[in-house]
């Protein structure tokens, strides 16, 4: 692990300067889609929506540091904003959730949300949280409600680190992690919980209690030192390689 950890310190100091070498007009092997939900009052607790939380920061960082360590072929302009209610989602095999205990989605958006499922895309639902955070709904249901609307036949289910998505590059031996935020909250403790499809494939990854988009958009403001987010890396990397590859 200490390997691992000084790799990516040394690659993250080049990761950002070694974007700009690829041309915004090269084709890209891969696009990071944010996904555009409709969402419930947030306001009270934000100026900036929920779904946008640390846009663009987050994708810049996670797509030079995927460039540098598995070669998978990115440029600067590798992520999209998608709307949930949109076909446009089928054209993206992964998809980035952000906050997901603010959904409120249409009946269109939970019927595409179970297309895009049932047809074999990979969702990556991160930033949400314990009810005691915020005083509000127990995110995790908010997620799990929406789901089993979309997908009745399919169930979220904890994962734990012997899943093979821990282990597609990095060998995650452990799941237990700080997260960037709230570990003064009582339950605040990062989990992951993943579905399922029939073959036994996981088409959805949950960082409940955790955020790993504020890991990375920290570091790539330099408002972070890289050592915290080196786990955060480590699981970015390998979602996506996992989502590449099942």
């Amino acid at each position: 692990m200490k390997r691992f950890t000084a790799i990516l310190i040394l690659l993250a100091a080049v990761a950002v300067s070694a974007m700009p070498d690829a041309s915004p007009k090269d084709n890209s092997e891969f696009i990071f889609a944010r996904v555009e939900p409709t969402q419930r009052e947030y306001r009270m607790y934000w100026s900036e929506a929920p779904w946008h939380h640390d846009y663009p920061f987050s994708e810049e960082f996670i797509l030079g540091m995927l460039r540098e360590l598995s070669g998978v072929h990115v440029n600067p302009g590798s992520y999209r904003i998608v709307q949930l209610s949109s076909s446009e989602i089928f054209q993206y095999p992964f998809l980035y959730i952000s906050e997901p205990g603010f959904l409120r989605l249409t009946d269109v958006e939970i019927a595409n949300l179970g297309e895009y499922i049932r047809r074999g895309g990979f969702i990556m639902a991160d930033d949400f949280r314990t009810a005691n955070y915020l005083r509000g709904p127990e995110e995790l249901e908010v997620l799990r409600s929406y789901l089993k609307r979309a997908v009745p036949e399919r169930e979220l289910v904890r994962l734990d680190a012997r899943h093979p998505i821990f282990h597609t590059l990095y060998n995650i031996e452990t799941l237990d992690m700080d997260p960037p935020y709230g570990k003064e909250t009582p339950g605040f403790v990062p989990q992951f919980w993943g579905m399922l499809d029939d073959q036994g494939n996981l088409q959805l990854i949950a960082n409940y209690n955790n955020d790993l988009g504020e890991f990375w958009e920290w570091v790539d403001k330099g408002e972070m030192p890289f050592r915290p987010a080196v786990r955060s890396v480590q699981l970015g990397i390998n979602y996506l390689i996992y989502a590449f590859s099942h």
